[in-house]
């Protein structure tokens, strides 16, 4: 317990030195960090390029089914190219649980149809118990496909209704 205290009076005798030499705190050095983290997150101001690259970007991210690696994936796609991480995140969702059979179902007949030019004719016992293995390829081009086609959708809408909203905005009242 003595040690404990020791230590605890080093901590605080620390802290008061930084304190009387103009260093930050810890606490004020954390805070800085975290905002630092945030502004990068955010990228800048939300024009509407990047309203609708950030939506299209997280859409496209949100239908791969890469369930649990979607934030890693809008952080590492968004920081580099400066897009709003927080708002292709929020449109990476797209994939909920209940909604992500339907989506991963879509993926595999739009590959099935591109590339066998058929719908493919499954019951619901039948995709139960279908090997996943022998429909990868299916999945892969239909992701491909819907990953283009929401983002391309996505963004142009995201682009008009934030536009829409800049400009009426700047109309006086």
């Amino acid at each position: 317990m003595k040690k404990f205290r020791t230590r605890l009076q080093t901590v605080a005798s620390d802290t008061r030195s930084e304190r009387a030499a103009g260093l930050p705190s810890r606490r004020e050095e954390l805070r800085r960090v975290a905002r630092a983290a945030w502004r990068r997150l955010k990228g800048g101001a939300l024009t509407p390029r990047r309203a609708a690259l950030s939506v299209a970007i997280g859409l496209a991210i949100g239908v791969t089914p890469l369930w649990g690696l979607h934030w890693l994936l809008v952080v590492a796609v968004c920081v580099p190219l400066r897009l709003d991480a927080r708002v292709a995140y929020l449109a990476a969702n797209v994939s909920l649980p209940l909604v992500a059979p339907f989506v991963t179902f879509a993926e595999l007949e739009m590959g099935s149809r591109v590339l066998h030019g058929t719908w493919l004719a499954l019951t619901p016992d039948e995709a139960k118990n279908i090997a996943i293995r022998s429909v990868v390829v299916e999945i892969l081009v239909g992701t491909l496909l819907l990953a283009a086609g929401l983002a391309v959708a996505g963004g142009l809408v995201t682009y008009a209704l934030v536009s829409i909203k800049r400009r009426l905005a700047r109309k006086p009242a």
